[in-house]
């Protein structure tokens, strides 16, 4: 086993482990000239790039220098991605005893392009994804739905495992464990009704779809150039690499007219990624943005928010915005199901401050008739202890009153007693 291949068994994420090898592909290109016809290196070249790798290790080079070079060329790229690579490949050679001083660190950590992402996205709307919809199979159709209406990330949504979908909640419930999540913490989000169905359509031909990609497969696993597919064992919902979902998304934006790629970094401007901030921004036009971002896993969102909601009031909060998750519904329907929401939520408001005025009034007399009760006892007990000519005397003094006078009534021995 070569020392790149050795080095990705630290990560149990294979996103995360094919990232590292694509940074220090790219290291090796730079040293020594691509190696790579495409972006995704073949078996044959994953053998090369190993050589190549044990050759710089023996090699009496300026490892210092070297990456100080390659940080300079990577400022084509965008500053977030040229930092990751940095560090990937930095990561990569410390394993293997070249490690850089703090100070060569320092100094080539400024020889990084500085600031923040630089592309120029497209806006990804409800109008954009259906365009991009009608150019793909129900494999397709499927990923793309339960991507915008979940906001979970590419490679969470390809390792998710059928078993982890609750098809029968309402809404459909998505457990994403922490082996497969990017901040290593377990959450739940959900599915539209809309992404549903989707599935289930897919489904009906997921069985299939896996002997046929099986079949494809024997030549090259014949040549040596290719794994032995699972098949039917596969467990996931979308039980295919990242390389098809890629090139199903790009072939999709080339048949709706929509590929293009930024001027100054050439990273397309249409992506996955983009599916995930549609899913943010329109559930947080009905509800709290802390709900859109706990379900779609950014972690300083998750542990505050798990203590507040329950699954059922996350749930009904999704319930809330889903109509706005749906791609297909004609944009009149969203629109007038949005305006009835809010409605309604204005006549809940309106429902609830009744209830309460109410609930504060029903409090208020009980306190009076408390109070009430309290004055008329004290009073009472206070007439029955004086003596009869001063109790008559009290009469006399109130009995003009008429809310009192109504109350007097005659003992059998003729004494005159006032009833509070």
């Amino acid at each position: 086993m070569g020392k790149i291949a050795e080095y990705q068994k630290n990560y149990t994420n294979e996103d995360t482990a094919q990232g590292y090898a694509a940074a220090v592909y790219t290291f090796m290109d730079f040293i020594y000239g691509k190696q790579r016809e495409k972006r995704c290196a073949t078996d044959e070249e994953k053998t090369t790039y190993e050589k190549l790798v044990d050759k710089y290790l023996k090699e009496k080079r300026d490892y210092p220098d070297d990456l100080t070079k390659f940080a300079v060329s990577l400022h084509a790229r965008s500053p977030l991605s040229a930092r990751q690579t940095f560090n990937c490949v930095n990561g990569f050679f410390n394993y293997y005893d070249r490690e850089l001083s703090t100070k060569d660190e320092k100094f080539i950590r400024r020889r990084l392009p500085k600031g923040h992402v630089q592309s120029i996205e497209k806006d990804m709307d409800t109008e954009t994804i259906r365009t991009i919809l009608q150019h793909v199979d129900v494999k397709g159709k499927a990923l793309i739905l339960v991507l915008a209406s979940s906001g979970m990330r590419i490679n969470e949504a390809l390792s998710l495992p059928l078993d982890d979908i609750d098809f029968k909640a309402k809404p459909a419930v998505i457990t994403i464990r922490g082996e497969n999540s990017k901040n290593g913490d377990n959450r739940i989000t959900f599915m539209s009704e809309e992404a549903k169905q989707a599935v289930n359509e897919w489904l009906k031909v997921r069985a299939d779809y896996i002997r046929g990609a099986a079949n494809k497969n024997n030549g090259l696993v014949k040549s040596g150039r290719g794994n032995l597919k699972s098949g039917e064992d596969d467990g996931r919902l979308f039980p295919f690499s990242d390389q098809n979902a890629s090139m199903l998304w790009n072939n999709a934006l080339v048949k709706a007219g929509l590929l293009t790629h930024d001027k100054t970094t050439n990273r397309i401007q249409l992506h996955y990624h983009q599916l995930r901030k549609f899913f943010i921004s329109q559930l947080a036009l009905i509800v709290s943005k802390e709900i859109p971002e706990t379900l779609a896993g950014h972690s300083g969102y998750l542990t505050d928010a798990y203590r507040r909601y329950t699954k059922k009031q996350l749930a009904e909060e999704y319930l809330k915005g889903q109509h706005l998750l749906t791609i297909q519904a004609p944009k009149e329907l969203q629109e007038i199901e949005t305006e009835f929401k809010a409605k309604m939520q204005n006549h809940s408001e309106i429902i609830e401050d009744l209830i309460k005025e109410k609930i504060q009034m029903k409090q208020q007399i009980q306190e009076w008739a408390k109070l009430s009760l309290s004055l008329k006892e004290i009073t009472q007990a206070l007439i029955d202890r004086l003596p009869n000519d001063e109790r008559e005397e009290l009469i006399k003094c109130i009995i003009d009153d008429e809310s009192i006078k109504k109350n007097i009534y005659l003992e059998p021995d003729g004494t005159k007693i006032i009833q509070i």
